[in-house]
């Protein structure tokens, strides 16, 4: 059996076939099947053609040279050569655009988790107030993700409850890392007074242990009972220590506001040195007279930023933008005014302050 090539295209099918035998060498016309001299059988096989690209002329696709004006072709598969033509200019990568991450998820899915996300986070908000974490960023979490969850949208507000989550195990943890350090401290203190303190190392022990096994709310618990425990051990020593810590913190707070506490800052540094020399009541006494001195100036302070804050909260919501935690946030700041809880009201506002660089 023999392989022929035959005519594939359109403009030679009305012409009739004519080759040799490549058997016998007879000439024969038409496609057939058999060679009517030696019998030898034949399969015609169709070969396309295509144009030359240099002349133009029609050649067979399986042609490597253009039998009129002798360009070369690569061959460019088996059984098959094409012509070498200009190959077109690539196009450009289809741009695909990154597809929203609510639309990659299960939204089902995330309406099941979200109940359980929020119960998680409620009892550590708990224990934030309980113990006078600053929670703060949390809270501001926890509000964006009520109005997600009302809005239906429920992949942010999952978001929102997760990140809050996050935080406030991050307030929470520095929290302990400050408790143990100072009652590591204080069993220094304990020891330079004479007093045994065993039960302190007791209690910093247990603290760490609840920690390991996520234990939070044990260790907080754990945290207060080794200071009272600490507290009869070194007298004074707790309470003028409270006192110098609520001054700084005070004295940073004012300094955001550009309020000058160069006094307050003295006698903070006289109580510091008061206290290294273990003399807790004039570290107490110098404390006190500092922050009392700061507390003098805040009503009026605080009403000319509190006047800021409307203003800076009008333009906001005159852009358009969502005010509503900012509304809360300065109802808090105006009840702690009314209350004289100066320093809870400073606090609230430096958090607004916080609140318009995110909206």
């Amino acid at each position: 059996m023999i392989l022929l090539s035959g005519p594939g295209d359109a403009k030679h099918e009305e012409d009739e076939f004519e080759f040799d035998c490549p058997e016998c060498g007879l000439h024969i016309k038409g496609e057939v099947t058999k060679c009517p001299r030696c019998g030898v059988e034949f399969v015609i096989e169709e070969v396309s053609e295509v144009t030359c690209p240099e002349c133009g002329d029609m050649i067979s696709s399986e042609a490597t040279e253009c039998p009129k004006c002798g360009a070369q072709f690569e061959v460019q598969s088996k059984g098959q050569a094409e012509a070498v033509e200009e190959k077109p200019e690539p196009l450009p990568p289809v741009e695909v655009k990154e597809t929203a991450e609510k639309e990659m998820v299960d939204e089902e899915a995330l309406r099941q988790q979200f109940p359980a996300l929020v119960a998680e986070v409620k009892p550590l908000l708990s224990l934030a107030n309980e113990y006078e974490i600053d929670a703060s960023e949390s809270r501001r979490l926890i509000d964006k993700a009520v109005r997600a969850g009302k809005a239906l949208d429920i992949v942010s507000a999952v978001q929102y409850v997760k990140q809050c989550r996050a935080s406030i195990k991050v307030a929470i943890e520095e929290k302990l890392d400050r408790e143990v350090e100072y009652m590591d401290k204080l069993v220094s203190i304990a020891k330079g007074m004479g007093s045994n303190p065993a039960a302190v190392s007791a209690s910093i022990t247990n603290i760490k242990q609840k920690r390991a096994e996520g234990d939070l709310e044990g260790a907080l618990r754990e945290a207060a009972n080794g200071q009272k425990v600490a507290e009869k051990l070194t007298g004074k020593y707790i309470e003028a220590h409270g006192l110098a810590e609520q001054l700084e913190k005070l004295i940073q707070s004012c300094e955001r506001f550009y309020v000058d506490v160069r006094e307050a800052r003295k006698l903070l540094a006289e109580a510091k040195d008061a206290g290294d020399h273990g003399d807790w009541g004039m570290m107490g006494i110098l404390s006190r007279k500092g922050r009392e001195g700061i507390l003098v100036t805040l009503p009026e302070l605080l009403k000319n930023e509190l006047k800021k804050a409307k203003s800076e909260l009008l333009d906001a919501k005159a852009e358009g933008k969502d005010v509503n935690m900012l509304v809360k946030i300065l109802k808090e700041a105006g009840s702690g005014l009314k209350r004289e809880k100066y320093e809870d009201a400073l606090d609230r506002l430096i958090e607004f302050k916080a609140e318009v660089k995110h909206i």
